[in-house]
């Protein structure tokens, strides 16, 4: 195969050359080289970033670099576990306080939440830590700590029941977005009709405009209390609830949704609208890509 121009032109970059360029990288301001580092990926930030040179490990102390931190393929890699924990704490100390999006997943235990609480985050307004094993008690606790939390994801945690969400609705009352996803084949398939969770997102959760509801065990009740509780909702994803029936007299009601996942707008059988087959496929084969399967 024949190089490319650029392959060409490094080969003749001679090894002063190579310095000079990393030395205009070192002497960049540290002000400019924090605005780079807030565009990279948080993984980058803690694996490759350190490596280049002592002027970026120094810009990676400053908290703007650590205000939106994503470590979902991070956790996926590591397998959970206290390293996990160590890295929250680690990104958490470095925003020092000022942290605005956490993004993690496998968290073992209360360990990581008890931190955050303590820590005392009035900036964190997206919260996202699916796949963890926490419990009712930890969440609540934390919860107590974010009452400008507006995103919440606490997919397939399935400790956290009607007694934490109604702690959420009460204390953050500028929740937007909530993703509760379950994707347990065993409760899918074994769960019996539930609309306590429903209800009390329904009463608790007035300002929603996304909910992410999968696989949830509400029924058409649950459902309509949500519908007439949550009169801002954009975004609603009810797929693979098996107790909803979606009757013909939901319709007017899931007309007023912007965009409703899981439902059919005429009243069939299905709980899907024509293209929603293509679009569940495509779902879960991100879901495989992602290194997911481990969920079911």
């Amino acid at each position: 195969m024949d190089r490319t121009f650029v392959e060409e032109e490094e080969e003749e970059l001679s090894d002063a050359e190579n310095e000079r360029v990393n030395v205009r990288w070192a002497e960049m301001l540290p002000e400019t080289l924090v605005e780079v580092m807030r565009r990279l990926p948080s993984r980058e930030l803690l694996q490759t970033v350190p490596q280049v040179c002592k002027a970026w490990r120094k810009a990676l102390l400053d908290p703007a670099c650590w205000q939106v931190v994503d470590l979902n393929d991070w956790c996926i890699s590591a397998g959970g576990g206290e390293i996990v924990e160590r890295m929250v704490k680690l990104v958490v100390s470095r925003s020092c306080g000022g942290i605005r999006e956490l993004r993690v997943t496998n968290l073992d235990s209360d360990a990581s939440l008890h931190y955050l609480a303590q820590s005392r985050l009035n900036s964190l307004r997206t919260l996202c830590i699916p796949s963890s094993k926490i419990t009712e008690d930890g969440l609540c606790e934390l919860i107590l700590t974010l009452p400008s939390l507006v995103h919440l994801d606490i997919s397939e945690c399935s400790a956290i029941k009607c007694k934490a969400l109604e702690v959420i609705g009460q204390t953050c009352k500028s929740l937007i977005r909530l993703d509760m996803w379950t994707l347990h084949l065993l409760r899918i398939s074994l769960g019996t009709e539930d609309d306590s969770e429903a209800l009390a997102i329904a009463h608790n959760m007035p300002k929603l405009k996304h909910l992410e509801i999968v696989s949830g065990l509400l029924t058409d009740a649950g459902l309509i209390a949500i519908l007439d509780k949550c009169p801002d909702l954009e975004y609603l994803d009810v797929r693979l609830c098996r107790y909803v029936r979606y009757e013909f007299s939901m319709s007017s009601k899931c007309q007023k949704v912007r965009q409703v996942i899981g439902w059919s707008a005429e009243g069939s059988d299905s709980n899907y609208d024509e293209d929603d087959d293509d679009d569940a496929e495509e779902w879960d084969n991100d879901f495989m890509e992602d290194g997911f399967d481990w969920y079911l």
